[in-house]
């Protein structure tokens, strides 16, 4: 399927939809897999994940304390885009360290949790405000005569942004919706309304500045309306689609999809399946006779008999997680 009907097919669907399309037809997104939910804090992704909520919140306190008005620190952008990504590493964490759902009586693959709806957004909030803020601060506002290129400027300003990037892509392989991109836009308003109340409004700014009292010279509201004008709706209305459009193009690879079974019966070791990485079975109904289930509520899927070793009980199954 070309790429283009999958973006189209994004608008068509709702915002947490789990089915989507795919060249081999609808499949559905498998969660569970994409942030190892319940996996552990001793697993290896649970530890890396730790590592990473610790480096960013590390970070973040290194460039509050470092800040030299601790007070206004909150006033700039930079901090509350790395303080997104805390809230989208730490619901990822959770999620992998507390196995809160029991797949054999949730159908976790026919609609998200509260918290899963959070990382997911989240993902796409902390991504896209991160790239924004980090573009525009080393295309416009970074001076060499002004800003130290040392560490604490890398992290805020790149390091936190990669971290998630990487965690986003590559462990959680979170799937990117389009339709978030309306949680990134409301951000991008109130950062940019408060940009403008600070400098027309509340006229302070404990920093020093020769010329103005905004935070960004980027963005003199008082001084320079038009160009503040034009930067803010470029990010709001070109920045931000774009850099949401390209996460989404690079979360379709490797996405985690539930599959249909098929084929005949089969024997799984139960032992050997639960400790591999979501080689989980989505269990419809439990069986131990072994007989047809009356009826399901999923029509269209092949239901197959499952034995489960060693105690050889029968579960009726239609949906196998992708290895």
């Amino acid at each position: 399927m070309k790429c283009c009907q999958r973006f189209c097919f994004e608008f068509r669907r709702p915002m947490f939809e789990l089915d989507e399309q795919h060249p081999r037809g609808v499949l559905t997104l498998d969660l569970r897999a994409s942030f190892h939910m319940g996996q552990g804090l001793n697993s290896g992704v649970g530890m890396l994940k730790l590592l990473s909520l610790a480096l960013v919140v590390a970070a973040l306190v290194y460039a509050f304390l470092q800040f030299p008005v601790t007070a206004w620190f909150p006033a700039y952008l930079t901090p509350w885009g790395v303080f997104f990504c805390t809230w989208y590493l730490a619901a990822s964490l959770f999620l992998t360290t507390c196995n809160y759902a029991n797949p054999e009586n949730t159908n976790h693959f026919e609609s998200a949790s509260v918290l899963t709806k959070f990382a997911w957004v989240m993902f796409s909030v902390a991504s896209v405000v991160e790239c924004c803020i980090v573009v525009v601060y080393w295309a416009f506002e970074y001076d060499p005569s002004r800003h130290s290129l040392n560490l604490n400027n890398l992290n805020m300003h790149g390091i936190c942004m990669l971290i998630v990037l990487l965690q986003g892509f590559v462990v959680d392989r979170v799937p990117v919706r389009i339709k978030h991109m309306i949680f990134t836009f409301f951000i991008g308003c109130l950062m940019c309304g408060w940009l403008a109340i600070q400098n027309v409004a509340l006229k302070y700014n404990p920093m020093q500045d020769d010329d103005d009292d905004a935070l960004y010279d980027v963005m003199k509201w008082r001084e320079n309306p038009t160009g503040a004008a034009i930067l803010s709706v470029a990010i709001l209305f070109g920045a931000i689609p774009l850099f949401t459009s390209l996460l989404w193009l690079i979360s379709l690879p490797k996405r985690r999809y539930l599959e249909i079974l098929d084929g005949a019966e089969g024997v799984v070791d139960y032992y050997k399946t639960q400790n591999k990485i979501r080689k989980y079975l989505a269990i419809y109904m439990r069986n131990e006779s072994a007989s047809t289930p009356v009826s399901s509520k999923k029509p269209d899927l092949l239901l197959m008999p499952i034995v489960l070793q060693p105690n050889n009980t029968i579960h009726w199954v239609f949906l196998c997680p992708i290895g």
